[in-house]
């Protein structure tokens, strides 16, 4: 029973990540125009979030998601990554997440 109503979970937030994306692709198709703000930030937070509850659900804990980041955002830096190159992303983000 337990496996049966994780495997729902996982189902639900992968759903939810999923009409995330699409409402943020929405929002950014019309940002310009409207300057959506608020409705950006919140897609971006929801699934980040919903990134983070996943992971749990599939066995990680939030740390050794952070941990990966890391290690993506170090080889990314370290192989050029152009959003480093040109506006230090990776490294900038790196220090938000190792700052936690």
């Amino acid at each position: 029973m337990n496996i049966s109503t994780n495997i729902k979970a996982i189902d639900t937030i992968k759903s939810e990540i999923l009409s995330e994306v699409a409402a943020l692709y929405r929002s950014l198709a019309d940002y310009d125009e409207v300057g959506e703000y608020d409705n950006v930030a919140n897609s971006i937070s929801t699934i980040i979030a919903m990134d983070y509850i996943l992971a749990r659900r599939l066995g990680m804990n939030f740390g050794s998601v952070d941990n990966k980041i890391t290690e993506l955002l170090t080889i990314a830096e370290e192989n050029g990554h152009e959003l480093e190159v040109a506006f230090s992303d990776m490294s900038e983000l790196k220090k938000y997440v190792r700052s936690r």
